[in-house]
């Protein structure tokens, strides 16, 4: 082989092993598109109690939430709490978006939390209904969800539309 030959050769063999490189990252990235399963994009939605006499309704749009006290498909004028959500930690999906509810425990008719999410505006009758924006914390400082897994109390995720903890919700969309 002569030497131009030989730069020649090694040349396309650089190309070739670069495409078939190419070629396996895209087939793996393809593959996780077709084969990991994508969470609902549902923006509005209800949360009852087991007994369906309390319920909240759930309207995000982008960055925003509303928590609405009783059965809603619009924002009304009042009875609602708007929360900015783009604080929520996101760890691979968003995992972090997680929402705890009692209902009816201690004076309240119910008390939520979504965590890290931040109050813009607070309308609800707050003698009668408690909206926490991070969840309690253990001796140790740590946030932990224990209290909303008490009897009548649950955990939910928004992302993945997913009971979590205590058979206390009913969710509908």
């Amino acid at each position: 082989m002569t030497k131009n030959k030989k730069v020649n050769f090694i040349s396309w063999l650089i190309v070739g092993v670069f495409v078939f490189f190419g070629l396996v990252v895209a087939g793996i990235f393809i593959w996780l598109a077709l084969v990991m399963p994508t969470p609902p994009k549902n923006t509005n939605y209800r949360l009852f109690s087991m007994d369906k006499t309390q319920c909240i309704s759930v309207i995000t749009d982008g960055k925003t939430r509303y928590f609405i006290n009783g059965e809603h498909k619009t924002v009304p004028k009042s009875g609602y709490v708007k929360v900015n959500i783009s604080e929520i930690e996101k760890i691979g999906y968003d995992i972090g978006d997680e929402i705890g509810i009692c209902w009816k425990k201690g004076i309240y008719e119910w008390e939520m939390v979504n965590n890290r999410s931040v109050i813009i505006e607070n309308k609800l009758d707050t003698l009668k209904y408690k909206f926490n924006t991070s969840w309690e914390e253990d001796e140790r400082g740590i946030p932990n969800s224990k209290k909303y897994h008490e009897s009548s109390c649950g955990t939910f995720g928004a992302y993945w539309m997913k009971i979590y903890d205590g058979n206390n919700i009913i969710l509908e969309n």
